[in-house]
């Protein structure tokens, strides 16, 4: 299990978090954030954080497939900004990081 430079990781991880606490309320919402809060303890405790990931980028898919198919487009559009920064985090930082850390992501 990678442990280099896994401190390069936490900012990352920490983003995400901001992030996906600031999504409004609601069951996918809660799940995001849910599994945000998982990758921190993952993160923290060195263990199971590939499948952490996986878990966090699957919610992110639900929330964009629920916005499509069950809610009214409006009511997404006011998460638009959260959800769009939350994406970016997750490709731009978190996954970069975790990958320079060793972890199959």
């Amino acid at each position: 299990m990678p442990h280099e430079d896994f401190e390069g990781v936490l900012p990352a991880i920490q983003t995400i978090e901001k992030f996906a606490g600031r999504l409004p309320d609601g069951d996918v919402e809660g799940h995001i954030r849910r599994s945000a809060h998982e990758l921190t303890l993952a993160g923290e405790q060195r263990c199971g954080v590939e499948a952490a990931c996986e878990r966090l980028r699957q919610a992110v898919r639900q929330l964009d497939e629920h916005n499509t198919t069950g809610r009214l487009r409006r009511d997404f559009e006011n998460e638009i900004p959260s959800v769009t920064r939350l994406l970016e985090a997750i490709q731009e930082q978190l996954v970069p990081a975790l990958k320079r850390a060793g972890y199959q992501v």
